[in-house]
C-alpha cells in the first residue's frame, strides 16, 4: 500500500512523518542508528509479497540506504554488493566501533558483507550455509557490544565469528548446547 516506508516521530509518537519510501510494494525491513550521532541512520527496504501459495522476496524496491541528517535525505548504498535485484537485508552495527557495520543481503548470491568506514565501502565476507540460509526468515545478525569483530548469526544454528565475519563456527562446538532454529 501507499502507507509503506520508514516513519519518524519527534513528539513521542503523537505524530509520524514518513522519511523513506520506495514504492507501494516495499517496506522498511531494518533500521539502525549510529549511537554517537542520532542523525546517522541506515535502513534496508524490502520488496516482499506473500500469497497463500507462494512468496517473492526482492525487487526493484529493495535496497540499503544511509541518512546523515536524521532522515531528511537518503543515499542508496550499492558499492561492494553483488549487482542485481536484492531481497531482505538485515543490519547490525558495532556499539564499540560504530563505523563497523554488517549486512546480510539476499540476492542471486547471498552474502554477509562488512563495512569499516560507516557504510561507504563494503567487503564480501562469509557465505556459509548458516549465514546465508533463508535471509527473509532468519533476519538477524548481531555484533558483540565490546568486540567489533565478534559477530553472531542465529539461523538454523547459532554461528559465531571472531574475525569480522570471514569465518564462523557453530556455538554448540564450544561446549554446551544451543537450541536450533532461531526465527525472527
Amino acid at each position: 500500500s501507499e502507507d509503506r516506508g520508514l516513519y519518524k516521530t519527534t513528539d513521542f509518537g503523537k505524530t509520524w512523518q514518513r522519511i523513506l519510501y520506495n514504492n507501494p510494494k516495499s517496506g522498511c525491513a531494518d533500521v539502525i542508528m549510529d549511537p554517537r550521532n542520532p542523525d546517522v541512520l541506515y535502513a534496508s527496504m524490502w520488496e516482499f509479497r506473500r500469497t497463500p501459495w507462494s512468496f517473492t522476496s526482492g525487487g526493484e524496491g529493495s535496497g540499503l540506504y544511509k541518512s546523515v541528517d536524521g532522515g531528511s535525505s537518503w543515499k542508496q548504498i550499492q558499492k561492494g554488493f553483488v549487482p542485481g535485484i536484492l531481497g531482505r537485508i538485515c543490519l547490525a552495527l558495532s556499539p564499540a566501533a560504530p563505523d563497523n557495520i554488517y549486512a546480510i543481503a539476499e540476492g542471486k548470491e547471498t552474502y554477509l558483507y562488512s563495512s569499516i568506514d560507516a557504510g561507504e565501502n563494503w567487503t564480501r565476507e562469509s557465505a556459509i550455509a548458516n549465514v546465508t540460509a533463508r535471509p527473509f526468515y532468519f533476519s538477524v545478525i548481531q555484533v558483540d557490544p565490546i568486540d567489533p569483530k565478534r559477530v553472531y548469526r542465529p539461523a538454523f544454528n547459532l554461528s559465531i565469528s571472531d574475525d569480522g565475519g570471514k569465518s564462523f563456527y557453530d556455538a554448540s562446538k564450544q561446549g554446551g548446547w544451543v537450541h536450533p532454529d532461531h526465527h525472527a
